[in-house]
């Protein structure tokens, strides 16, 4: 493993923990390469699957193209999530937008299945409807 993503890791579990906390509802995770920023992510609670129980939102995972295919979005969102169970929620839902449809096979690798009630936050009306994703952590961790 080499030295930056070592770094990567220790920082980025050590700002989702402060992201969530700060935030007090929801939070993020940011994770650096070094002094430099090269990926994010966030999350905010929501209700679960037919308004039971809580569960999180996961928005806006992002890494700079240049560092991209090395694992960093994986890691983001295990830390998104572990921060969302910490909370307490039971699973997670999320959106791929209809430009990034490559993306399903990627969330799929990490145990989300195709759901089309999942609710969004905040949906944004001018762009054709996203694909909705969710994982339940209760059965799948």
């Amino acid at each position: 493993m080499d030295r930056a993503r070592v770094t990567g890791i220790d920082r980025l579990h050590r700002n989702a923990r402060i992201c969530c906390r700060a935030a007090g509802k929801g939070g993020g995770a940011i994770l650096f390469d070094g002094p430099v920023a090269i990926g994010s992510g966030r999350w905010v609670p929501v209700p679960g699957p037919s308004g039971q129980g809580l569960w999180m939102e996961i928005k806006r995972i992002g890494v700079l193209e240049a560092c991209r295919k090395r694992g960093f979005g994986e890691l983001i969102l295990k830390a998104l999530e572990q921060a969302g169970r910490e909370a307490g929620a039971e699973g997670a839902q999320l959106a791929v937008r209809h430009d990034q449809v490559r993306l399903v096979d990627f969330y799929a690798g990490l145990g989300y299945v195709l759901a089309d009630d999942v609710e969004l936050t905040t949906p944004n009306p001018r762009s054709p409807p996203p694909i909705g994703m969710r994982k339940d952590f209760r059965t799948n961790t």
